[in-house]
């Protein structure tokens, strides 16, 4: 009778047991699955985001190649026009030059006596500055 007593009552926490184990197993299933949408809604979301940066990376590409092409031809509209002003420099120092060798042409020409007396005391005084 003894033994009736026990084993009925460990047939009982065994029963228990296993309804406890099975309703664990339960939530640990279900709580894999509320992981596993998890994992999707995060993929999902870090797509969406990956294809948003995605999309402002190349808009701010374009700008940029936009304003480097912007750069780029006012950087040779200015080197042309830097040219042409140095173009126009120079043509009016070689009309400089030009119109004083005439000066000094006529100048010898019209008074060699004093042009002559000129170079010589420039060369005096050339020589006297050399000396010291």
């Amino acid at each position: 009778m003894a033994n009736g007593l026990f084993s009925s009552r460990s047939k009982t926490l065994r029963n228990g047991l296993q309804d406890e184990a099975q309703a664990v197993e339960e939530q640990i299933a279900e709580l894999r699955a509320e992981i596993a949408s998890l994992a999707s809604a995060l993929a999902s979301d870090a797509s969406s985001g990956a294809s948003g940066i995605r999309k402002k990376a190349r808009a701010v590409k374009a700008e940029v190649s936009d304003a480097a092409h912007g750069l780029k031809d006012r950087a040779e509209t200015d080197v042309r026009d830097m040219i042409a002003a140095g173009e126009d420099i120079l043509a009016e120092l070689q009309a400089r030059y030009q119109d004083s060798g005439r000066k000094a042409r006529k100048a010898v020409h019209d008074h060699p006596l004093a042009t002559l007396g000129i170079a010589a005391a420039a060369g005096f005084v050339l020589a006297a500055l050399l000396r010291r």
